[in-house]
C-alpha cells in the first residue's frame, strides 16, 4: 500500500503538467503514489502523460473520455490505494516539503484531515499572475467528542478547498465529488460532506500548496454555462454545510455558524452575478434557486444582520438580498476579493 496517493485530473495541461508532476516527486515521501487522470485531452496531454509513466513506477496513468474534473478526481479515488490521498491540478505545484509536513502532522496527531495554508496567484489581463495577499488563520483542531469549535476552524482554515489538504483515504470511503458541480463549488460540497464523516481535522497555516488560477479557471464563471453549473451547485452546497455544521456544533455555536455560512453563499453569488455581468433573467435564476436552497433550514438572513462580525461589504450584500435589490451590489466599488 503507498502512503500517499496524489490524484492530478489532467486536461490539455501538456505546457504544466510535467512542472506540478515534479513538485510531487520532489517531496521525498517514501511510497508515494501518483495517478493522472487524463480527462479527454485534445493536445499532448496523453503522450506527455505515459511518458512520465515509463519515466517514474510510481505514476499511474488513466485516460476517460472528457467528463470534468469531478468525474477525473472520482476516478482517480476509486484507483487511489494510499493510506491518505490528496489532489494536485495539472497546473499547480506542491512546495518543498509540504507533504512530508501533512504526513507527520496526520501521523502525530491522528487526524482523519491535515489541512495548510496556501498561495493563489491569479492571472492579470496582461497575462502575469499577480499574488492575492490573504491572512494565515490560527492553528486549531477539531475533534468530535473532544472539543475545539467548528466554527474557528472554518474561519481560521479559510475558503475548502481540496489541493492544500490531506484525507485519510478510510474515511472517506463512499465519499465522490458531486458531479452537479462541473463548473466551480466541487471542493466547498466535497470538504462539507468529509466533514461529516471525519472525526478528526487539524489545520497548520504554514503554506504547502501554490495555485494558478487562470483566466480560463472554472473558479471564474465568464459564460451563461459556467454561472448556471454554479447556479446547479447551491443546493447540493446549502445541504452539505448544514449538515457538516449541525453533526459538530451544539445548538448555540450551530446558529452562528450556520449563519456565517448562509452569508457565505450570498457574498459568493453576488461576486460571480456582478463579475459574469450576469442578465437579468439568471440573475433571477439564481436568487430563485437559493432562496429555495435555504429554505429547508432554519434562521433567516434577516438574523444575519445582526452579527458585528461580518465586514461592511458583506453586511451590505446581505441587505440587498433581504430588500430583493441584489443588483445594486454591482455599484459597489471592486477590490481583489481575498481568499
Amino acid at each position: 500500500m503507498a502512503k500517499i496517493s496524489v490524484i492530478i485530473p489532467a486536461y490539455n495541461a501538456e505546457t504544466t503538467l510535467r512542472t506540478a508532476v515534479e513538485s510531487i516527486l520532489s517531496q521525498q515521501v517514501p511510497e508515494l503514489e501518483i495517478i493522472i487522470v487524463n480527462d479527454g485531452s485534445t493536445d499532448g496531454t496523453d503522450r506527455l502523460c505515459h511518458t512520465l509513466a515509463s519515466e517514474y513506477p510510481c505514476i499511474h496513468v488513466i485516460t476517460q473520455k472528457n467528463a470534468g474534473i469531478c468525474a477525473a478526481r472520482n476516478r482517480g479515488m476509486e484507483a487511489a490505494s494510499g493510506e491518505y490521498i490528496t489532489f494536485c491540478d495539472d497546473d499547480d505545484l506542491f512546495w518543498q516539503g509540504a507533504l512530508r509536513l501533512l504526513l507527520q502532522t496526520a501521523e502525530d496527531t491522528r487526524a482523519d484531515l491535515v489541512r495548510g495554508g496556501y498561495e493563489l496567484l491569479r492571472q492579470r489581463p496582461d497575462g502575469t499572475f499577480a499574488e492575492q495577499p490573504h491572512p494565515a488563520g490560527s492553528p486549531c483542531t477539531i475533534a468530535l467528542g473532544r472539543g475545539g469549535s467548528y466554527g474557528a476552524f472554518l474561519e481560521n482554515s479559510g475558503p475548502q478547498f481540496v489541493w492544500n489538504a490531506l484525507y485519510r483515504r478510510t474515511a472517506l470511503l463512499g465519499l465522490r465529488f458531486n458531479e452537479r458541480c462541473s463548473y466551480g463549488l466541487e471542493d466547498f460540497v466535497f470538504n462539507a460532506a468529509a466533514y461529516r464523516r471525519v472525526g478528526k481535522a487539524v489545520y497548520i497555516p504554514q503554506v504547502v500548496y501554490r495555485h494558478f488560477e487562470s483566466a480560463q479557471s472554472t473558479s471564474c464563471a465568464h459564460t451563461a454555462q459556467a454561472l448556471l453549473g454554479r447556479i446547479r451547485a447551491l443546493e447540493p452546497w446549502m445541504e452539505a454545510e448544514f449538515h457538516a455544521a449541525q453533526r459538530w456544533c451544539g445548538p448555540e455555536e450551530l446558529q452562528a455558524v450556520w449563519k456565517d455560512r448562509r452569508a457565505q453563499a450570498v457574498t459568493f453569488l453576488m461576486h460571480q452575478l456582478r463579475d459574469a455581468h450576469a442578465p437579468g433573467v439568471l440573475r433571477r435564476k439564481a436568487w430563485r434557486t437559493l432562496r429555495e436552497a435555504l429554505a429547508p433550514y432554519p434562521g433567516s438572513l434577516l438574523d444575519t444582520l445582526h452579527d458585528a462580525g461580518h465586514n461592511k461589504k458583506q453586511t451590505m450584500a446581505l441587505l440587498l438580498y433581504q430588500m430583493r435589490l441584489q443588483k445594486l451590489y454591482d455599484l459597489l466599488p471592486v477590490r481583489e476579493e481575498q481568499l
